[in-house]
């Protein structure tokens, strides 16, 4: 018999029935070996992500925001089957580390304020966006296999809607410049955890140096009317 949950990435177990199923990959090994080392940094990411909009929408007393909230939640979850499929369609790799790094990463992201919270989301979010920019950028690896790449590109898709959501709560409820300093801790952060797995972007033909610069880099214009 089929177990009725599966275990997650980072953050316990999950309903098996909404489970995405594997996609046929056409990467070389050593491409599908730097894939099955970030696949899982980004599905702890889309996991707290979704637990962390669950949280938010809880709490928050407009009702409209609210829904929003928990309707960027349930992409959220969707994102991580996403994800998960994708892993088991790639070779096994021993990521025990990368995971206890990211998941210590997230876990912080929910000090303070909801708007804090919000900012850090906001900034990390746009971050993701950029990762996935550089894995799907015209002759990589990634972007050679069309199964692999149109995955990443429809997560892409949605997060940059979550970047703006995020950003417009925290602008409508506060003067975004108060936040850009969390933000900005944040992305310095999640370039940190990114870069211990620096060689499995280089092998996807991503320069790791380059990325963690631009990571830490926060737009000014993020948290910004």
């Amino acid at each position: 018999m089929i177990p009725s949950v599966r275990t997650t990435f980072c953050f316990g177990k999950t309903d098996r029935a909404a489970r995405v199923g594997p996609i046929e990959v056409r990467l070389g090994d050593r491409s599908a070996e730097a894939l099955a080392t970030l696949v899982p940094l980004l599905g702890c990411g889309e996991e707290a992500a979704a637990i962390a909009f669950d949280g938010l929408a809880a709490r928050d007393s407009d009702l409209a925001a609210a829904r929003a909230l928990r309707e960027i939640a349930a992409e959220e979850r969707v994102h991580d089957r996403l994800l998960y499929g994708l892993a088991e369609s790639l070779p096994p790799v021993e990521v025990a580390a990368l995971r206890r790094a990211a998941r210590r990463f997230h876990i912080d992201l929910g000090r303070g304020s909801t708007c804090a919270h919000l900012a850090r989301i906001a900034a990390i979010d746009a971050g993701v966006c950029l990762i996935l920019s550089r894995l799907l950028r015209p002759g990589s690896p990634v972007a050679e296999d069309r199964s692999v790449a149109d995955r990443l590109a429809r997560i892409r898709l949605d997060e940059t809607r979550h970047v703006r959501l995020s950003r417009s709560l925290v602008l409508a409820r506060a003067n975004g410049k108060t936040f850009e300093d969390v933000a900005h801790a944040a992305r310095v952060a999640l370039a940190d955890v990114i870069m211990l797995a620096a060689d499995a972007f280089e092998d996807l033909a991503v320069d790791p140096a380059r990325l963690q610069a631009d990571l830490a880099a926060l737009s000014p214009g993020l948290l910004r009317p």
